[in-house]
């Protein structure tokens, strides 16, 4: 190997997939670009987005709806106008979206 050679290897570090996932998170508060942030961590961009994507799949894996649905028995209408003038709806549509819709007391 050659001087040069052995100036630019870097020793190969194993991380943990917890310590990817602390990377991810700490990229997506960093603002810096993917390059930027490889750069400054020495990752190589190709491993860094791989895990990036790993991880974000796993993720939208567990917050995919159990087939279980989950019912909830409304009050007729008229009964809603009597009893409460305000009303809430909640709809959790997934990963992590949540639909509300509100009718404030006039």
């Amino acid at each position: 190997m050659t001087t040069a050679t052995t100036l630019t290897k870097r020793a190969r570090i194993r991380r943990s997939e917890d310590a990817w996932r602390e990377l991810v998170v700490c990229f997506e508060q960093s603002g810096q670009t993917r390059e930027q942030f490889c750069v400054d961590q020495g990752l190589a961009l190709s491993t860094f987005s791989r895990w990036r994507q790993r991880l974000r799949s796993a993720v939208q894996a567990a917050a995919t709806p159990s087939a279980d649905a989950v019912f909830v028995e409304l009050a007729p209408e008229d009964a809603l106008a009597t009893a409460a003038p305000t009303w809430d709806v909640e709809l959790q549509l997934g990963s992590a979206v949540v639909l509300r819709l509100r009718r404030p007391a006039c």
